[in-house]
C-alpha cells in the first residue's frame, strides 16, 4: 500500500464571488424642506413670544389697576378712619352733649349693675357747676384746626427753606475746596514746571 499526493485542484476551476461596493444608507435632507421646517419652527416660537409678551403685559397692567384701586381704598378708609377717631373725640362729643342741652355733672350718681342700686345723691345741673370747662362750637374747633394746619404748613416750609439753604451751604462750600484744590495743584504742577526748566537750563 503507498501513500500518493493528492492532485491540487486547478485554479481556473474555483469561481470566486465578485466583490462589489454596498451603496450607502444614510439620507440626506433636501434643503428647501429643511429650511422649511427651520422657518416655520422660527414663525411658531415668534408667534409665541409674542403672545406671551402681551398676556405678561395685561396682567402687568391688570396688577398696576388693582395697585391704583387698592391705594385709593386705603387712602379712602383713612379718610374714614379720621372721621370715626374724630367723632369719637371727647371734644367732639361735649360739643354735641352741649347741642343737645346737655351740661356737666360734676355730681353724678353711679348706677350699680348687679342689682341695680344707685350710689350717690343725683343732683340737678344748671351749666355753672363747672365754670372752668369751655366747650368749642364746631365753626371754632374748625377755625382751630384750620389754624394748627397753617401753623403745621408754615413749620413744614420753614424746614424745607432751611434744608435747601444748608444744601446750598455745602455745595458752594465743596465747589470753593474744589476750586482751592484745582489751584494749589496748578500752582504746584507751574512751580514743578519751572523748577524742571530752571534745572534743564543749568550747563
Amino acid at each position: 500500500m503507498t501513500a500518493l499526493w493528492d492532485p491540487r485542484p486547478d485554479r481556473q476551476t474555483i469561481q470566486r464571488p465578485q466583490l462589489r461596493p454596498v451603496p450607502g444608507t444614510r439620507r440626506r435632507l433636501a434643503t428647501v424642506p429643511f429650511v422649511m421646517v427651520v422657518a416655520v419652527v422660527l414663525a411658531l416660537g415668534m408667534v409665541g413670544l409674542l403672545v406671551l409678551t402681551t398676556a405678561l403685559q395685561e396682567q402687568t397692567f391688570g396688577v398696576q389697576r388693582a395697585q391704583r384701586s387698592a391705594n385709593t381704598l386705603a387712602i379712602r378708609l383713612s379718610a374714614l378712619q379720621d372721621q370715626i377717631a374724630t367723632a369719637r373725640s371727647i371734644q367732639n362729643l361735649s360739643v354735641a352733649a352741649q347741642h343737645l342741652g346737655m351740661r356737666p355733672n360734676p355730681y353724678g350718681a353711679q348706677i350699680r349693675i348687679t342689682d341695680g342700686g344707685v350710689i350717690g345723691e343725683p343732683r340737678v345741673v344748671f351749666g355753672g357747676e363747672v365754670p372752668t370747662v369751655r366747650y368749642l362750637t364746631p365753626e371754632q374747633a374748625a377755625a382751630q384746626v384750620r389754624a394748627l394746619d397753617r401753623a403745621e404748613a408754615e413749620r413744614k416750609a420753614k424746614a424745607k427753606a432751611a434744608r435747601a439753604e444748608a444744601r446750598a451751604k455745602a455745595k458752594a462750600k465743596a465747589e470753593a475746596k474744589a476750586k482751592a484744590e484745582a489751584e494749589a495743584k496748578f500752582k504746584a504742577d507751574a512751580e514743578a514746571a519751572a523748577a524742571k526748566a530752571r534745572k534743564g537750563g543749568r550747563p
